[in-house]
């Protein structure tokens, strides 16, 4: 379970980094000539492309994680209910 923190935790760090690579590059096109603009613009199109996979992988491991942890709880009673008989 502690493995699926992780990649969470880095996942969730790279969206925030491409979060601030996309600002720092629309602070930058003020200052661009079209060309320029337009490749910047192609670049936060792939930056942004790139933060919604990443929520979605977050999205699926916490939902493997959920459905790992409803799977142990139904172990641990299934074991109790051994123990009982």
């Amino acid at each position: 379970m502690k493995s699926y923190e992780k990649v969470i935790g880095v996942e969730a760090g790279d969206q925030r980094a491409l979060r601030k690579e996309i600002s720092e590059l629309k602070a930058n096109m003020e200052y661009q000539i079209d060309t320029e603009k337009a490749e910047t613009e192609a670049q936060i199109s792939l930056k942004e492309d790139k933060i919604w996979m990443k929520a979605e992988s977050i999205s699926l491991y916490k939902a493997e994680k959920k459905m790992l942890k409803e799977k142990l709880k139904k172990l641990k009673e299934k074991e109790q209910d051994f123990h009982k008989s």
